[in-house]
């Protein structure tokens, strides 16, 4: 079953205009109860003068914090574009410098966003696949999920993201759900931008190239992987202009937008993934910023939440 919710390290800290940044001995900044919709992103922090290290896991997924270099520990959280409305809890542990335990735990909720859609018809037999197309596929689906199975531990990017094309979105874009012969197909899981063949794509931040090559669907492809769970996606490239295995810098050329693969016109295709969840890549360039940001968080001092001294 797909995970309906997954983590990534996030660099901005959060904190409650009301509530001072390290509200001394023995308090910590949590976040206060979560509300996300499908396929997108939402920060989360937790601070403390006294906090050695954060921990945080939903149902069975883990949840990765790093540090800010003060004293906060921050996340990023992602809903899958086609997760379902749930609701759960975020379990959290902060640890003290001299090994103290403090646990909360922070309601999280999945709200259903609004999609367009679109309904249509086609003849018999068009999607009907050759063997060989099949074959195809299977490697591609193979090699993907490859990929995604193994992230860097290390977190590779630096706030903030950048468009890896200048252009906009076109209408067939993230979240759209088709509808062929009266069956609903897969939401799309990228964000198209209408750029003309042959236009530069460049690398939306700092990371590590895994996956460079050609496929059935996706054409020309590019994935890289920013550490942490983190992956975004370029699709359809016409020229690819870098190998597995580099590592590459924000700005950095990754290759040329075009019409390869199953599409019908040139653009780009642009993805974001979140271990399993697929979010709209847009929304790194929303909610991820260099700049402090200031949402409501809960100040708790240590006494009212579960607390345990460490081995």
């Amino acid at each position: 079953m797909r995970a309906l919710l997954t983590f990534a390290t996030f660099v901005i800290l959060l904190a409650s205009p009301d509530t001072s940044y390290g509200a001394g001995p023995g308090k910590i900044v949590w976040p206060k109860p979560i509300e996300i919709l499908q396929g997108e992103l939402i920060e989360v922090s937790v601070s403390g003068q006294e906090i050695a290290a954060v921990e945080g896991r939903l149902d069975k997924e883990k949840v990765v914090f790093f540090g800010d270099g003060a004293s906060g520990f921050n996340a990023i959280i992602g809903a899958d574009v086609d997760a379902k409305p749930a609701s759960s809890k975020l379990r959290l542990t902060a640890r003290t410098h001299t090994g103290t335990e403090i646990n909360a735990e922070i309601p999280v909720t999945i709200k259903v966003k609004s999609f367009r859609q679109e309904s249509f018809h086609v003849p018999p037999g068009f999607d009907r696949m050759t063997p060989e197309s099949l074959t195809e596929i299977r490697r591609e689906q193979a090699a993907f999920a490859r990929v995604f199975a193994a992230p860097s531990a290390e977190r590779l990017w630096e706030a903030p993201f950048i468009r890896p094309v200048p252009h906009e979105a076109s209408a067939s874009s993230f979240g759209l759900r088709r509808i062929i012969n009266g069956k609903p197909r897969a939401p799309h899981s990228g964000t198209d931008l209408s750029s003309p063949a042959g236009t530069e794509v460049n690398a939306t931040n700092h990371g590590k190239i895994v996956l460079a090559g050609n496929f059935f669907f996706a054409g020309g492809s590019v994935v890289l992987d920013h550490g942490g769970g983190l992956f975004t996606m370029y699709f359809h490239l016409s020229e690819i202009r870098v190998g597995e295995g580099t590592r590459v810098r924000k700005g950095d050329v990754l290759g040329l937008s075009g019409a390869t693969g199953r599409v019908t016109g040139a653009h780009l295709h642009w993805g974001a993934r979140l271990a399993n969840a697929r979010v709209d890549p847009l929304e790194l360039l929303k909610k991820i910023s260099n700049h402090r940001q200031l949402l409501p968080e809960s100040t708790t001092p240590a006494n009212e939440m579960e607390k345990k001294d460490g081995a």
